[in-house]
């Protein structure tokens, strides 16, 4: 949840004021769909930590989260870049971006539950 709260933030921020819109690269429409996919990754890849998935389902998921943090660490740039009222949103993608790679550590990290094959 600590990833999809600032990332539903951004969105909703970017959906209403220009500002954050501007200062994206992708523009309000682009910023909105790749807050929302972000979010989505951040929850399936907690829902694998948890659950403790094995193999190369694991590692793929792993790889997923990281390069959603590398685009989050790549929207907090563009971000901060525009400064203004933008920085607020910079701050939670920020958040997101460190978030986003714990989730992937922790997946890397987690105990499957239950009998091993």
């Amino acid at each position: 949840m600590t990833a999809v709260i600032p990332l539903a933030s951004v969105a909703v921020a970017s959906a209403g004021f220009d500002q954050v819109a501007d200062a994206s690269p992708v523009g309000r429409p682009g910023t909105v769909l790749a807050c929302a996919v972000l979010a989505v990754v951040a929850l399936a890849g907690t829902v694998l930590a948890w659950r403790g998935t094995v193999g190369s389902t694991r590692t793929i998921a792993a790889a997923v989260l990281f390069l959603a943090a590398a685009v989050a660490a790549a929207l907090t740039v563009f971000l901060l870049i525009a400064a203004g009222s933008a920085l607020g949103a910079a701050s939670l993608t920020a958040l997101a971006t460190v978030s986003l790679a714990m989730i992937g550590r922790a997946l890397l990290q987690a105990a499957p539950h239950g009998p091993q094959r």
